[in-house]
Order: C-alpha cells, then structure tokens, then sequence
C-alpha cells in the first residue's frame, strides 16, 4: 500500500489525452485521465457497456451528448454518464491540464 497523488506524476507528453488506471477489479475502473486542448474526433462518440461517473480536479471540459445537450464541468463538478449513453469531449482547457477522476462500473 502507497500513498499517491492525483496532481503529480502528470504526463510530459500531451500529444494525446492519457489514460491511467488507479483501481482496476473485474467489476470497476477508476481512472485519471489528463487531456490537454484535447477533444472527440467529430462524429465519434463513447458508446460504453458500463455506466462513468467522472469530475474534473483540475481544469475544465465541454461534454456533448448525442442528443445535442452539452454540459460543462469546472472543477469539482461531477456527471454520472448511464451505459451507452453516447457522448463524446467537444472540449477541454488549452492553458492548463485538465484532470479527470472517472469511475467506470
């Protein structure tokens, strides 16, 4: 057992949106996620099986869901995102890092 930090560690390279486990069990995933000016490619979105909550730490970031509602997340504010309901990032800060605490179940 070891202590960790969500803010440290971050990525030096943010040519793509970085992935990271923290838990990982047959029935959950918790993840941090770090993106940079980082978005969706147009036309794709998450179709997921299981159900993501996910909050932004650090930053902030624009969801848009298939069905035209977008939601922004500031710091400390959270979604719970229900099995295939599709969405996809239309935005994420360009100045700072935003760091996202997801959990897949």
């Amino acid at each position: 057992m070891q202590k960790q930090n969500i803010f440290t560690e971050l990525p030096s390279d943010l040519s793509q949106e970085v992935f990271e486990p923290l838990i990982k069990t047959d029935k959950v995933l918790i993840e941090r996620i770090v993106s940079k000016a980082h978005v969706t490619p147009v036309g794709q979105w998450y179709d997921q099986a299981h159900s993501e909550w996910v909050m932004v730490v650090q930053g902030a970031a624009k969801l848009e869901f298939n069905d035209g509602k977008t939601v922004k997340l500031n710091v400390g504010e959270h979604i719970n995102i229900a099995a295939h309901v599709k969405h996809r990032v239309a935005w994420t800060c360009e100045q700072t890092e935003t760091i996202w605490l997801a959990v897949h179940y």
